[in-house]
């Protein structure tokens, strides 16, 4: 599933297009970073399968008689070069026009547009926003895997949401969850440190170590500003351990070896 969409408002307008055949387009705008190549009569087309599509686009299509649809609309508009082939006409080739290349040209009144809308901006040569666009492109055709289209600063968002969310995940886990999970993470990040199966498995292992809940070990963490947790730290206040010692039953002190002579205090 794609990741976000880019949809060029002014020529959606200008060509006709419904949000769905926008969203499409754009996905073919991008088929040479990431769909097969098919040369027929010497001039190269794209294979589109329609369960790509609404893999790709599941928030615009459901079925493919609808992509079917929309391949005929962009081919009929004159965006596209659409053709059928494959035994029994299902494979979908497909190769921008063009008019359809136009996508990704803005022209110039929109430069002066936003110079009256803000007097003190100054219009460059070669639009900014195009080169953008076109780094985009260049870096797909690099990682044809990447199908981002949006700009840096959302990608960062998302990909810190994305990040959170797959921490949560883990977290929940070992059972860390609600906001002790949110709190960590936190910590985690004030302590410029990573959430991985590794470093909770350590944790796990020194609170098992320490005879108490991971739960409580990340507690602790949080609650003295430690990056981490050891079972040989100083974890509890002597204090509550002198209270625990004070408290500890016969049969707790007949389990003790017996070797000190602390050991023998408040029992006899």
């Amino acid at each position: 599933m794609r990741f976000s969409t880019y949809i060029n408002n002014q020529k959606s307008l200008e060509w006709g297009l419904n949000a769905n055949q926008a969203a499409l387009f754009d996905l073919l705008n991008q088929a040479s970073s990431w769909a097969e190549e098919v040369v027929v009569d010497g001039v190269v087309y794209y294979w589109v399968s329609r369960n790509k599509v609404i893999e790709e686009l599941p928030l615009f299509y459901k079925t493919g008689d609808t992509v079917y649809r929309h391949f005929s609309e962009l081919n009929e508009k004159g965006l596209i070069v659409y053709l059928k082939q494959g035994k029994h006409g299902d494979k979908d080739l497909i190769r921008l026009t063009e008019k359809g290349k136009s996508w990704n040209e803005f022209k110039p009144e929109q430069i002066r547009d936003n110079s009256e809308i803000n007097p003190n901006k100054q219009p460059e040569l070669g639009n900014k926003s195009e080169i953008t666009r076109k780094q985009i492109r260049d870096n797909s055709e690099i990682n044809p895997t990447n199908n981002n289209t949006n700009y840096k600063n959302t990608t960062d968002h998302n990909n810190k949401k994305t990040t959170q969310k797959k921490s949560l995940a883990l977290l929940a886990e070992f059972g860390i969850v609600g906001q002790l999970a949110e709190d960590f993470i936190a910590h985690r990040k004030a302590k410029k440190g990573v959430i991985n199966q590794t470093q909770l498995n350590r944790l796990q292992k020194q609170a098992d170590k320490a005879g108490i809940s991971i739960c409580e070990a990340v507690e602790i963490c949080i609650e003295r500003n430690w990056q981490g947790f050891n079972a040989s730290w100083d974890w509890r206040d002597e204090k509550l351990r002198t209270s625990q010692a004070q408290k500890m039953s016969f049969e707790e002190k007949n389990a003790l070896p017996w070797n000190r002579p602390e050991d023998w205090e408040n029992v006899l």
